[in-house]
């Protein structure tokens, strides 16, 4: 199985407001569909059903409380000629609160044997580029307030990859610690 950790975005405001946005951009692109918005806390990649419930138990094991994003701006991974990624940015609290999350998950993760390759950057990818260059009205997002995400959960996700995109299944959700 393919797998990842996510925080999945469920706010209606973002997500109208992103897909509008998608929309707007004339790219060589496929747009992230609203229901598969989500930050990838980490990519696993290929994992067998006894790692998948390994992955599962170590991440029963996280403590957090639930914080707030603020979705904000809009980049590009790559060149600006040669964009691979569009993605949408975080404030600097919720950003640094990502990155907590990650690398607590990161700990869990490396005591059974899963290494990370490369620093989490927290960021929501909206478009994934083919080809073309990064056209239309991305200069109208760069100082856009998407919204407010509250991060309450965190989930290990399956993911399928087809001709008409990826088809993401949930493995096991980790919801945070709840205070008085």
């Amino acid at each position: 199985m393919r797998v990842f950790v996510a925080v999945e975005v469920f706010e209606r405001d973002i997500i109208n407001g992103i897909r509008d946005a998608q929309e707007g951009m004339k790219m060589a692109g496929k747009a992230v569909e609203p229901h598969n918005l989500h930050f990838t806390i980490r990519f696993l990649g290929d994992a067998d059903r006894q790692q998948v419930n390994e992955i599962g138990n170590a991440l029963r094991t996280v403590r957090f409380t639930a914080f707030d994003v603020v979705l904000r701006g809009i980049g590009l991974f790559g060149s600006t000629r040669h964009p691979r990624v569009v993605w949408a940015g975080t404030d600097q609290v919720g950003g640094e609160a990502l990155r907590g999350l990650a690398c607590k998950v990161d700990d869990v993760l490396e005591r059974i044997g899963w290494h990370k390759d490369r620093p989490f950057r927290p960021h929501l990818t909206i478009l994934r580029v083919k080809r073309g260059e990064a056209l239309g009205d991305l200069a109208n997002h760069e100082d856009r307030v998407w919204g407010t995400q509250r991060v309450e959960s965190i989930k290990l996700k399956q993911s399928v990859l087809g001709k008409a995109g990826p088809v993401y299944t949930d493995l096991v959700e980790v919801e945070s610690v709840r205070t008085l």
